[in-house]
């Protein structure tokens, strides 16, 4: 019989137990704290905070500071970067640095997290309340005060200063020309103003300014240096953009046409999904490396680099926030976390650099139905004529192009089967599905690829067998050399009739070419019907990569002769279809469903932590996306965001912009860092009030215009006054017009003007080139000895070469374009005044200009005087008049009208 136990011994036993708990159990300010005031506080505390870390505060212990990495995970040691950090786990950030905590402190540490990391209410709270209280992060305010004049006056007149007088008609005909399109007006047209005594003759000529098509060409030079636009890749091989300059024009087109800005901005992010597909040209305006590592670890690093500057281009461009900061650790200034980053950068992940297919126009498309028609007539023709021959058999199979012709019939997947090759596993580099004349397997018309398997390597993916675009650098290879398949879900059933494909499309490439095949289609996935084979073609004999293998030898010679004659008529027809396909290409991005994207400590590539999900800046907003969202959703949620009222940086960053290009420096003179560490704006009323006009007005950009032009403030004169050159001697206050030379552009269009030969028709379109280019494998650029009419078209139809500047008015601060520019610098150097003077454009020109004025002029001194109102919109005086007269006599006109297109008032806005 057991014995009960006494309950004395059992309250002594529970009391033990209890005992033994307590003893156990750690307690944050006997055992934590000393640890921390011992060998922590001095480096993270209230006085110093290395990494922006510190471990007086509950909030920073549990977001760890300036690495991003949560420091304390409460009840998880494991995930406590803290932990990893005392334990010496981390190498190059071993905590303390000097000396180690003992195995007992780190052993209270990890207890004092696993029991859930309590600590008094000192500390604060878990979630540190983040400060919006700079000026850029309120909601935007609109003033009581209305119109540009009163902020400016009330400016000055607290700084006991006054406006200038406004400028003489002459000098502000001028000026507008300049400003607003770049080029000077003509004698005529000054004359026009100068002599219209309305009352709304300036308001008359701003109109028509704005409503000209030079105002896009003028105005996109500075959002092109904005978006880092480049017509070439950069990088070592430096190869060219071919389609790139269709995004160029759509700027020019979308200013012209006041489209408002925010729906500027959301179609240049998502214009995929706006019907605005030109306009994603932004994502992928920056420079590529073409070059891609072999090691899958560089490759990585590449395409990190590639999301970046798509990440740091908007956050710049729109926000004027710069975000790229938040790649390795949170921003140090900025609210934004090292999390945000990579929500950012979620959204971006299936942007890839690359042309894509746009929708055909409406001919287009009609052309394309018409030669598609002819093509599948000769092919008919072909077949009948053929199979008079005892085989009865398909032309054999070539690596350029293959056509699968077949009774219509409703599918949803298609799949190409691979049995074999001409050697290698088998490649292909679009498989396309046609439906009613359109490829309907493109994954821009939401078409997925699968496979039986993949060869893995940079040039050879399955997102390239549906992308689009052709030749060996986008295809596909199965992974395997005994075959497989590949297989296109369309995004709904359709009544199908022909499949194309070949293995490269450019031609230089005839290995890895399937030669045994067969297509079957299914409405249901597994309900397998055989759409074609390559049992009914002639054998595989080897036939260069562009030629189909018809044989006419056997025939009687008049056959033979027609037989060729439908051939060489199909050859052109597919070429024709060819060209009409490849004008629709455009450089602006492929997209593709991305994978997971995780946070990276310290962005090192190797260093996950935990996925995001595609987001914004979350202190501003949330995409409520999830992790797995589809890719364009993305950047629609993100774009819709930018461009939203609700958003205080985006009306504010485009109206200080304006007001920077008006004036020569922006109320915020830091015009793409809006943050913390760039400079307050010198009126933030007038910043908002303009701010709120832009987003009341339908976001027009033009009615901002309309504003600054129409203020006394933009039309006073520019001459100086020494009391207020004494106060403010950059004239940041607006006492005068701030005078400042040209730019490159500016300067180049108003030479090609002023001598006649300026060609203002041949607008939009293929640029032309500064260079002479070398088309090795790495491009080498010489710039051109010679200049003729190609070359005088405005210079923003010049191809932007990276990494080159042009000879001449490079030297006039011009932007490579390998990064975003938002404010030019304006060197003086002895290179802009010898390249001004002395090179082979300038004098070209010079001799133009010269030929002209003796061509409209009889005289003398009525060539003299027409130089002047080509040149400054004025008659010289009598005196100039006299110099000038002396100095032809003596030197010619030549070198006259050479200095001329050198003078300084020339070259400025007055």
């Amino acid at each position: 019989m057991k014995r009960r136990m006494s309950n004395q011994r059992l309250s002594a036993l529970l009391f033990a137990v209890i005992l033994a708990c307590e003893v156990q159990a750690v307690d944050f300010t006997q055992d934590i704290e000393p640890i921390i005031q011992a060998h922590c506080i001095d480096c993270h505390g209230p006085d110093e905070q290395e990494s922006l870390f510190r471990l007086d505060r509950l909030a920073d212990m549990l977001s760890g500071g300036n690495s991003g990495e949560p420091a304390v995970v409460p009840g998880k040691p494991d995930e406590s970067f803290l932990l990893k950090l005392i334990r010496h786990k981390e190498t190059g950030k071993e905590m303390p640095p000097d000396e180690s905590l003992s195995k007992g402190e780190i052993d209270l540490v990890e207890q004092w997290i696993a029991d859930g990391a309590t600590t008094p209410e000192s500390y604060g709270p878990a979630k540190r309340k983040v400060d919006l209280s700079h000026w850029a992060f309120q909601p935007v305010k609109r003033s009581q005060a209305s119109g540009i004049d009163k902020f400016v006056h009330d400016k000055l007149t607290d700084n006991d200063l006054t406006q200038s007088p406004a400028a003489e008609r002459r000098v502000l005909i001028r000026r507008l020309y300049l400003v607003m399109l770049g080029i000077p007006p003509s004698p005529q047209q000054v004359e026009t103003f100068v002599t219209d005594d309305s009352d709304d003759a300036w308001q008359t000529l701003v109109e028509r300014v704005l409503a000209s098509s030079h105002y896009g060409e003028r105005w996109a030079t500075y959002w092109l240096d904005l978006v880092r636009f480049g017509e070439t890749h950069g990088y070592e091989m430096n190869r060219e953009r071919p389609t790139a300059w269709q995004y160029r024009d759509w700027v020019i087109q979308s200013l012209n046409d006041d489209k408002p800005y925010n729906e500027f901005v959301r179609q240049q992010i998502a214009g995929d999904a706006l019907g605005a597909d030109v306009a994603t040209g932004f994502l992928v305006a920056g420079p590529v490396d073409q070059v891609k590592g072999s090691d899958p670890k560089l490759r990585q690093a590449q395409r990190m680099n590639e999301l970046d500057d798509m990440i740091n281009t908007t956050g710049t461009a729109f926000l004027g926030l710069t975000t790229g900061c938040a790649r390795c650790h949170n921003h140090k200034f900025d609210p934004i976390s090292q999390r945000d980053y990579y929500s950012m950068q979620a959204v971006f992940a299936g942007v890839e650099h690359g042309d894509r297919s746009l929708p055909p126009s409406p001919e287009t498309k009609q052309q394309i139905a018409t030669l598609d028609a002819e093509i599948a007539e000769l092919n008919d023709r072909l077949k009948k004529f053929m199979a008079e021959d005892e085989s009865k058999l398909r032309p054999s199979v070539n690596a350029k192009q293959n056509e699968e012709v077949f009774e219509k019939r409703k599918a949803r997947f298609i799949r190409f089967t691979i049995q074999k090759t001409t050697g290698g596993a088998g490649c292909i580099d679009e498989l396309e599905v046609y439906a009613e004349g359109s490829n309907v397997a493109l994954a821009d018309c939401g078409a997925k690829a699968t496979s039986s398997g993949d060869f893995v390597h940079p040039k050879h993916k399955l997102l390239h067998i549906n992308d689009g675009r052709h030749g060996n650098d986008r295809s596909w290879i199965v992974d395997s050399a005994k075959g497989g398949w590949v297989q296109i879900e369309l995004a709904a059933p359709a009544i199908i009739d022909r499949v194309v494909w070949g293995r490269d499309r450019d031609g230089h490439f005839a290995d890895r070419l399937p030669i045994d095949y067969h297509i079957e289609s299914a409405v249901e996935a597994g309900q397998w019907e055989l759409l074609a084979s390559s049992a009914d073609r002639t054998a595989y004999s080897g036939s260069k990569p562009s030629e189909p293998e018809y044989q006419f030898a056997k025939f009687p010679d008049a056959e033979a002769v027609q037989g060729e004659t439908w051939l060489k008529r199909l050859q052109t027809a597919r070429d024709e279809k060819k060209e009409l396909e490849g004008s629709t290409l455009v450089y602006a991005g492929t997209f593709s469903q991305p994978g997971p994207t995780h946070r990276l400590y310290r962005g090192e590539r190797d260093a996950k932590r935990e996925q995001v999900a595609p987001n914004a800046i979350e202190v501003f907003t949330s995409l409520n996306l999830s992790s797995d969202a589809p890719e364009r959703d993305r950047r629609l949620a993100l774009a819709n965001w930018v461009a939203s009222k609700d958003n205080p940086l985006t009306a504010r960053v485009i109206v200080n912009r304006l007001w920077q290009f008006h004036f020569g420096t922006g109320i915020v003179d830091t015009p793409s860092d809006f943050g913390l560490n760039g400079t307050p704006p010198s009126d933030p009323e007038l910043l908002d009030w303009m701010a709120s006009e832009l987003m009341a007005h339908d976001w027009s950009l033009k009615h901002i215009h309309r504003l600054i032009l129409n203020s006394d403030t933009w039309r006073q004169s520019n001459r100086p006054n020494a009391d207020a050159v004494r106060v403010d001697a950059t004239s940041r206050l607006l006492w005068r017009f701030p005078p400042r030379r040209l730019e490159a552009e500016a300067i180049r269009d108003s030479i090609l003007a002023v001598t006649g030969v300026l060609d203002l028709k041949n607008a939009g379109g293929l640029g032309f080139s500064p260079f002479e280019v070398e088309m090795e494998n790495v491009r080498h650029y010489h710039a051109k000895k010679t200049f003729g009419p190609a070359d005088w078209r405005r210079m923003i139809y010049m191809t932007k070469v990276r990494q080159e500047r042009e000879q001449v008015f490079g030297a006039f601060d011009c932007p490579d374009a390998s990064m975003v520019v938002p404010k030019r610098s304006r060197s003086t150097t002895p290179l802009q005044a010898l390249n001004l003077l002395n090179s082979e454009f300038v004098m070209q020109q010079a001799e133009l200009f010269a030929r002209r004025l003796e061509k409209e002029s009889d005289t003398r001194p009525e060539q003299i005087i027409r130089a002047w109102q080509l040149c400054f919109q004025r008659d010289p005086t009598d005196e100039e008049l006299a110099d000038s007269e002396a100095f032809i006599q003596q030197e010619g006109i030549q070198q006259f009208t050479r200095a001329m297109l050198n003078a300084n008032e020339f070259v400025f806005i007055p």
